[in-house]
């Protein structure tokens, strides 16, 4: 009986201080830092309710100590510490995410090892795909959809898209609510300040800092952007976006190895002997309101086709080679940023979840979008 009500004085107490840090009782920050560096110790006690408790105690704590956890799932000899560590990550992060400005809703990622490229025998494979084993180390949101016209103005203030109302295109799109539609002919660089205004607007430290900035209209041509870190918005790594892609496929597409036009908005490819047996359907020559089509198994919208996407990394044909295993981000240097997806404009070959493009960070086109990704 005593020891029964001892371990409940004991988880009596170690609430306690957590109730502090919840309600803000005015604790000083390094008293809270360590409070959750002692229940992070707890994790690993020999008593199961101690450790229990100081996982229910970190759970209630929620997203602002995912980077102590994350420290204490990598590194240590505890391994149930770790283990509890990585397990509190998961349960703590919710599924999905959604941005108070836009109501734009991300998936959550967990860390996973994949195959990232194409295996040799691939139809429109290219030298660029090298088969390469990857690790993410660290889960990750990425968007439903990709950003649309509708997201960019409401952030922006206006909307440079060829295919609108006010755009270029605007006669391929005539009678249409071009609204859902996704947001074009932006520049990698317009890109990165999207990410740092909704942010801002979610009320999001900006994940990226952006000098020298060169405008050109209402677009940005060229600047010097550098990565700060944080949870705010930001633009996927390469091998962020065809890990979610595929979401565990092996498959030419997420949907399969063949298109007939009902799965995504591209072109056939020419002539016979296109995964879809020839050109069978009429294309659209446009873009189209995103979700359109079936999503992946993860919920993920226009992964292939619609608009081409920027992600952060440089261009490099054959970064794959050399690559790091672990959370690789792309070569530090470079002259032209990696696009994926496919669009459009452009055959299903070059659609595939292993197609790799590139383009110039000051260009934007009327096939060429972005998605969003952040980091908890």
């Amino acid at each position: 009986m005593r020891r029964a009500c001892s371990r409940g004085l004991w988880v009596g107490l170690l609430l306690m201080p957590v109730a502090g840090v919840l309600l803000g009782s005015g604790t000083a920050q390094e008293q809270d830092l360590d409070r959750v560096a002692v229940l992070i110790r707890q994790l690993g006690s020999p008593r199961y309710t101690e450790r229990e408790a100081a996982g229910r105690a970190l759970t209630l704590l929620g997203e602002p100590i995912i980077p102590a956890l994350q420290k204490a799932a990598a590194a240590g000899t505890d391994l149930e510490r770790r283990r509890r560590a990585g397990q509190l990550i998961l349960a703590i992060l919710p599924p999905l995410r959604k941005s108070q400005t836009t109501g734009m809703e991300l998936v959550r990622f967990n860390p996973a090892q994949f195959d990232m490229g194409s295996p040799p025998r691939e139809s429109y494979r290219r030298s660029d795909e090298t088969l390469h084993a990857v690790r993410i180390t660290q889960p990750f949101y990425l968007a439903v959809y990709e950003v649309t016209q509708e997201d960019y103005k409401k952030v922006m203030g206006v909307n440079p898209s060829w295919f609108a109302a006010t755009g270029e295109g605007r006669n391929n799109v005539a009678g249409m609510d071009t609204r859902r539609f996704p947001v074009e002919n932006v520049s990698w660089y317009a890109a990165i300040e999207f990410c740092n205004r909704l942010g801002k607007k979610d009320g999001l430290p900006p994940y990226y800092q952006i000098t020298n900035v060169k405008r050109q209209g209402d677009s940005i041509v060229s600047a010097e952007v550098k990565i700060v870190g944080g949870t705010g918005y930001r633009l996927p790594t390469e091998a962020e976006w065809e890990f979610a892609c595929r979401d565990w496929t092996i498959s030419r597409f997420h949907f399969g190895y063949s298109n007939t036009g009902a799965q995504a908005n591209l072109k056939p490819s020419p002539g016979a002997g296109g995964y879809g047996g020839g050109p069978t359907w009429r294309s659209l020559n446009r873009t189209a309101k995103v979700g359109s089509y079936n999503p992946n198994s993860r919920g993920l919208a226009d992964m292939h086709g619609n608009v081409e996407e920027w992600c952060w990394d440089w261009y490099d044909k054959d970064y794959y080679v050399n690559s790091p295993s672990t959370d690789p981000a792309g070569p530090r240097t470079g002259t032209h940023k990696v696009v994926r997806g496919g669009s459009w404009l452009v055959a299903e070959g070059n659609c595939r979840s292993a197609s790799r493009f590139w383009r110039g960070p000051g260009q934007g086109a009327y096939n060429n979008g972005f998605r969003l990704a952040r980091s908890p």
